[in-house]
Formats: C-alpha cells, sequence, structure tokens
C-alpha cells in the first residue's frame, strides 16, 4: 500500500528520494523514508539551509589621506625614474641693473640654464594563491562580493599604506613630504608652557604664528600670492587644542577663525581658503622630536607624486605545484617631488614649522 506523499512527508524533500511504506496497521514496524543527504564534507548545506546568511561580508575599514595632501599625476607605463627640468635665471634683469643700463648706455645680459631632475620610483609586486578547492567551495556560497574581490580589495589596501608611507616619509634613503632636506625649517617656540604644541600660548600667539608664516611669504615672494600655502598639516595635538578653544560667546572655534580671518585672505582675497588638518605622523616629528607643521600651497607645480603604473591586476595564472590559481598584482610610484624647494636655507613653497619643546 502507497502512502499519500503530500501527507506523510516533508515538502523539503524532493519527491525522488521519499521511500514508500511497509505497512500501517498493528503489525506495521516503521515508516520506511529513503536518505536524504543534509550535508556535504563540509556541512556546507547544513550550515546555508540551518542559519540565516547575512549577504553583507564585512571588511576591514581603513582610510588613507595622503591622496588627499599629495596632487598624484598617473599615467606612463613602467619607467625607473621621473624626470624634470628646473629652469634658472642667472643675471635677471633687476631695479638695479635697469637703471644702470639705461644712465651707462649699457646692455644688461641675462643667461638662463636647465636643470635635469631625477626622482627614483618603487615598485610594488604581491601575488596571491587561490586554491582550486577553494574556488569549488565558493560555488556554494552567495556572498555580496567574490572572494576573489575581497581579495583585491586587501591587495589594493596594501598598496595604498606603501603610497602614504613613501608620501609622507620616504622609504630607505629617500624623504617624503614630511621630513624633506630641501625644506626650510623654522622653530616655534613654546619651551615656556608646559603643555604640547600650542597649548600654554594665548590666541593671539597663536594667530600670530600663521599670520607671520604668510608674512614671511608675501616678503620673500614679492608678495606674490600665487606661493601663499593654503594647507597646513599638523599633529594631532595642536588640531584638537584648536577645537577645544571657543570664542567668549561659545560660538566659534579658533580653528574655525583662523580659517577665515588671517593674513592670506586678507591678502589674497575672499576666494583664498586654507585647510587645517590633523596628521598622526607629524606628532613626533621636528628637531626636538616634539611636533612639526608643514605649510604648503597645494598644487602640482609645487607639491606632487607619479604613479606611472597605478596598481592593479596584472596577470593570472595555473600554478599546478601549489594546486591554485596565481594572481599577480604590481604598482610604481614615485618619490614625493618639490620642484620649488631647493635647499634648506632658502625659502620654498614647502616649509616646516618645529615646537621646540
Amino acid at each position: 500500500m502507497e502512502f499519500n506523499q503530500k501527507l506523510h512527508f516533508s515538502d523539503s524533500l524532493p519527491a525522488s528520494q521519499r521511500g514508500k511504506v511497509i505497512g500501517l496497521g498493528q503489525n506495521a514496524r516503521k515508516l520506511y523514508v529513503g536518505d536524504a543527504k543534509v550535508h556535504d564534507a563540509n556541512f556546507a548545506f547544513l550550515t546555508t539551509t540551518l542559519a540565516k546568511l547575512h549577504q553583507k561580508t564585512y571588511t576591514p575599514k581603513v582610510y588613507f589621506t595622503y591622496a588627499k595632501d599629495v596632487p598624484v599625476d598617473t599615467g606612463g607605463g613602467f619607467v625607473d625614474y621621473i624626470e624634470y627640468y628646473s629652469v634658472d635665471w642667472a643675471g635677471i634683469m633687476n631695479d638695479t641693473r635697469n637703471i644702470f643700463g639705461n644712465n651707462g648706455n649699457l646692455i644688461p645680459r641675462i643667461n638662463a640654464s636647465m636643470t635635469q631632475n631625477r626622482v627614483p620610483v618603487f615598485t610594488y609586486e604581491i601575488a596571491y594563491d587561490l586554491r582550486f578547492v577553494e574556488l569549488e567551495k565558493m560555488k556554494q556560497l552567495t556572498l555580496q562580493k567574490s572572494i576573489e574581490q575581497i581579495y583585491k580589495d586587501g591587495i589594493l589596501a596594501g598598496w595604498d599604506y606603501f603610497v602614504q608611507r613613501i608620501a609622507y616619509l620616504g622609504v630607505n634613503s629617500s624623504t617624503g613630504l614630511f621630513n624633506s632636506a630641501n625644506v626650510l625649517v623654522g622653530t616655534i617656540n613654546n619651551s615656556g608652557t608646559s603643555g604640547s604644541g600650542f597649548e600654554g600660548l594665548t590666541d593671539a600667539e597663536v594667530v600670530g604664528f600663521f599670520n607671520g608664516v604668510f608674512t614671511r611669504y608675501l616678503v620673500e615672494s614679492g608678495m606674490n600670492v600665487a606661493l601663499l600655502p593654503d594647507t597646513f598639516l599638523v599633529p594631532s595635538f595642536v588640531s584638537a587644542d584648536l577645537v577645544n578653544r571657543f570664542s567668549a560667546l561659545y560660538s566659534n572655534t579658533l580653528l574655525d577663525f583662523l580659517k577665515e580671518h588671517n593674513l592670506g585672505k586678507a591678502q589674497a582675497g575672499k576666494a583664498f581658503e586654507i585647510t587645517i588638518e590633523a596628521r598622526p605622523d607629524l606628532d613626533t616629528l621636528g628637531t626636538a622630536g616634539a611636533g612639526r607643521i608643514v605649510a604648503y600651497r597645494k598644487d602640482k607645480d609645487f607639491v606632487r607624486l607619479d604613479m606611472p603604473y597605478p596598481c592593479q591586476h596584472f596577470i593570472t595564472l595555473p600554478n599546478i605545484d601549489k594546486m591554485a590559481y596565481t594572481s599577480a598584482f604590481v604598482g610604481q610610484v614615485s618619490v614625493i617631488q618639490l620642484p620649488y624647494n631647493t635647499d634648506s636655507a632658502t625659502l620654498g613653497v614647502v616649509t616646516y614649522w618645529d615646537f621646540t619643546d
């Protein structure tokens, strides 16, 4: 006698796997149901059917600031060096020579020379293996992202760490935006205070520092507002201090006040905007290790980083020895370039301001 399948068997079992009844009377000993596979060797079927599967895959949260601080130029293909030329005007006419030439009936001479500059390029290489077995397991999972994409995201995060290190501090014998040997170093005397950075200095003294920086740029550049720094990268404790200082009416912080009221804006016009942001790498830099402020004009003419070959997937090949597919990723990035900073004795577009204590 055959059972009514709808009444006596779970609808979750396919009909092909349902057995038949031996008997239903007093002599019936059991109901026979054919074997059903509830999981594979790795319990994949069991976990995916008995668990609620989140479609979102939780990946690490990383954040990088170098792209905000340094103009990046991409393209060009694989290279060994980045080259650029700078022009020097020797004997350029000035007010004195002009007057002398007119009165003395002499024609001044001017010569020009071009200097070739070359900076090294670093190559980033990394590979990952995706085993054949893991590839088959992935077919049983439904994720928001593929496993391959998750691996790629991690590799590209490693690339960003690599680039940020080169951009800020350099590697091997190279230097970065925060520790270049061709940058003039000024000092901020805070030796009479008990705190770090501007702590212990008055608001007027802090405002005076920023306006003093603008004054030096204007005086030494012949009032060239195109060279005024619009970016101030400061230690983290300096940023916290500026935000914690409020006006008497609690309507504005000292940080906001500095952005709106400074000599740079007064000289260059209302369109001139400055950025003051914290970078923890600056906390222990400086001649005394007490913190450093980096001031510069954020423009590709003055601060530049080249990526001849941005990091990307290069090739994937089967690797029989490891029973895997091996994917290679390659990228290239140059040392930071500061074309208008020639040496530490001359004011350039980038300047450092170190706390003394």
